[in-house]
């Protein structure tokens, strides 16, 4: 490739350039296995080269939107593209837009670790507000210089590898000759722009969809291995104006539907309303394999949070909790208005600007005071519209803190100081309040400030002083809240966003696991702690908390309460569903299922002996029951029927 020094055939170039992109993106798919090999821990040489080779189709479509204007150009049967000062603008052109696209593809073999998912067009969205974007860049370059580099080496193989094309002036002699020279290179580039058009769709026949994300699961036996078949480039282009959600018909009618599962809450409470005050914790990146006390008989685990630990003693903790997305943007919407991200975050959808009821919303009704805290710069990740939409009134963040000497250079206040902000502002709220802070410190680039460091565990992760330093901040949070007058009648629970990978515990590798996080009530005026293993997730901290409240007004919620009195479920998307019941684990695409596991409070590595088809009974239960989760979820987000006032379909 590196001899392409001069070349008389401009098509013959053309084609070899393209070769070498494909080489490069395999490249780029191997550098993604090797990075993360430990998340592949059975891959085999013939299964990895089977998803080698069906990766082909996506990194071709991802090929070919890269550079099409690139190949239009090149194309043109005109002969100044031919000339000198052409052809170096075309190299400039190749080498910059797929300079770009590479670069995506380098820096997903490190973000994926933290969100489990490749990176989509929502990345742009999530953070097109925030003022620090190149902070966190620059920390990242910092954090991955070899990667860095590795990138800058592909960059040299596209510039070197182009290969030159020698110009000779007089091409056609005669009329004749310009006349043929035009109509055979227009033809040419007919075909050209046909075979890119039908790269792009995956394919020649117009009866079949575009390839999207999910034709990956074509090639895989898990559904983590998706991320192996994709790239990158072909993620955030497939995932570009997304299309919108398609109604499901699975059952006939609203009846038949609804006695299988209803996000129409109808409450039942046990007494009058209770009027305590709400405060939601939610800990940047607090994994529950960070806490000790949530993995009691875990082998290996080492516990980071002694506060934590000391708290879920006197508590309802829950060590069979997950989230149901990636990304905090994914947290904000399931904690505080039992609404899932799926396939796509929800905020970044067009349902966002649906008619929701938070749990924010449902308690102004009672005369709560409502606010957010988040020490990040006020636009961050779009917080303050989210919360806002959910009925948290008042913002608190960066500038509301008003004392940049505390700030980590980075994302925001350190949680230290801007838990006892959170505190002290607290205590000048009319009660009751319903109130929720969002930490940050436990984030990379993983620092703490100057004067704490040493003082926790460094563990075997980067992350891990960083989470005892937020434990230690929380330490100091209810230290402080403790001696306030609201303390006595206040519920609080603390969560996490998302999980971060395992990198040493098996238990956890595996993708049920793979999401799991502490959930935990916590009451002064608690009775009886308890350790519950039934299973939950994010969604269902809402009607969680409003049964505490005994709150007596029907509301909306894809969750439901965390007892043993509701049909108990997890969902999450993770390149195709997952459904946690009744001991079992469902994968499905939505219409098929995949895979049917045996699954226990405790998890292990790897999923076991695929059942599919060997138990019907309990199979047929676990699809029907997803079956209806989907059709409620995508039906009414459509419709705009998230709420217990316009339940019922339009006439």
């Amino acid at each position: 490739m590196f001899g392409m020094k001069k070349h008389n055939s401009h098509y013959v170039l053309l084609t070899q350039r393209i070769a070498l992109l494909f080489l490069l993106f395999t490249l780029c798919r191997i550098g993604f296995f090797l990075f993360n090999s430990d998340l592949y821990p059975d891959m085999t040489f013939g299964r990895f080269m089977r998803i080698a080779g069906g990766g082909l189709r996506f990194d071709l479509t991802a090929i070919i939107y890269t550079n099409l204007l690139y190949i239009v150009v090149a194309l043109l049967p005109l002969r100044f593209v031919y000339t000198r000062p052409a052809q170096n603008a075309l190299k400039a052109l190749f080498v910059a837009t797929n300079g770009i696209a590479l670069a995506f593809n380098v820096a997903d073999m490190a973000y994926f670790r933290f969100t489990l998912r490749r990176t989509t067009f929502s990345f742009f969205q999530e953070f097109s507000h925030d003022n620090n974007l190149g902070d966190i860049i620059t920390a990242s370059f910092t954090t991955y210089w070899y990667l860095f580099l590795l990138w800058i080496a592909l960059i040299a193989v596209l510039w070197f590898g182009y290969g030159t094309l020698r110009y000779t002036r007089k091409v056609f002699y005669s009329t004749q000759s310009a006349i043929l020279h035009y109509t055979i290179r227009t033809l040419i580039m007919a075909a050209g722009i046909g075979l890119c058009v039908a790269g792009a769709r995956g394919g020649f026949r117009t009866s079949t969809r575009p390839i999207t994300l999910s034709n990956a699961g074509a090639y895989v036996t898990q559904p983590l291995e998706t991320h192996l078949v994709l790239n990158t480039p072909f993620c955030i282009y497939r995932t570009t104006g997304r299309a919108p959600l398609k109604p499901l018909h699975f059952f006939a009618t609203e009846q038949a539907l609804d006695s299988i599962y209803t996000p129409i809450r109808q409450p039942a409470p046990a007494g009058e309303f209770r009027a305590d005050n709400v405060v939601i914790i939610i800990l940047e990146s607090f994994a529950r394999y960070h806490i000790g006390a949530l993995n009691a008989g875990v082998p290996g685990i080492v516990s980071y949070t002694p506060f934590l630990d000391s708290l879920i003693q006197r508590s309802h903790a829950c060590n069979n909790a997950f989230a149901n997305g990636g990304k905090s943007i994914d947290a904000i919407p399931s904690i505080l208005g039992s609404i899932p991200t799926l396939e796509a975050p929800y905020v970044l959808t067009s349902y966002a600007l649906n008619e929701v009821e938070g749990l924010g919303t449902l308690l102004q009704r009672k005369g709560y005071h409502t606010s957010f805290f988040h020490g990040a710069q006020n636009n961050s990740m779009g917080f303050s519209a989210i919360v806002n939409l959910l009925g948290f009134e008042h913002y608190f963040g960066r500038t509301e803190y008003h004392n940049d000497d505390d700030y980590d250079g980075i994302w925001g206040i350190w949680d230290e100081p801007f838990l006892q902000f959170f505190a002290r502002t607290l205590n000048g709220f009319p009660q009751p309040f319903a109130s929720a802070v969002f930490t940050l410190s436990s984030h990379h680039p993983f620092k703490v400030p100057a004067h704490m460091e040493g003082k926790f565990p460094k563990g075997t992760l980067p992350v891990h002083q960083c989470i005892g330093y937020t434990d230690y901040a929380l330490r100091r949070f209810f230290d402080a809240a403790s001696k306030m007058p609201w303390f006595k009648n206040t519920l609080f629970v603390l969560t996490a966003d998302h999980s971060i990978w395992s990198e040493n515990y098996a238990e956890y590798r595996n993708p049920v696991n793979a999401t799991a996080v502490p959930v935990i009530y916590y009451h002064p005026g608690m009775e009886q702690a308890t350790l519950d293993t039934i299973p939950t997730q994010q969604i269902d901290i809402m009607p969680t908390v409003l049964r505490h409240l005994n709150y007596d007004l029907p509301y909306f919620a894809y969750g439901q309460t965390a007892d043993s009195t509701t049909q108990s479920f997890v969902i999450t998307y993770n390149g195709g569903y997952q459904l946690l019941h009744d001991n079992h684990l469902l994968l499905s695409d939505g219409a098929k299922s995949t895979g049917f596991y045996r699954w226990t409070h405790r998890g292990f590595n790897g999923l076991g002996e695929n059942l599919l088809g060997t138990l019907p009974g309990a199979q047929e239960q676990a699809e029907t029951l997803l079956r209806a989760f989907l059709q409620q979820h995508n039906n009414r987000m459509i419709e705009n029927r998230m709420t217990a006032n316009n339940d019922k379909l339009a006439n």
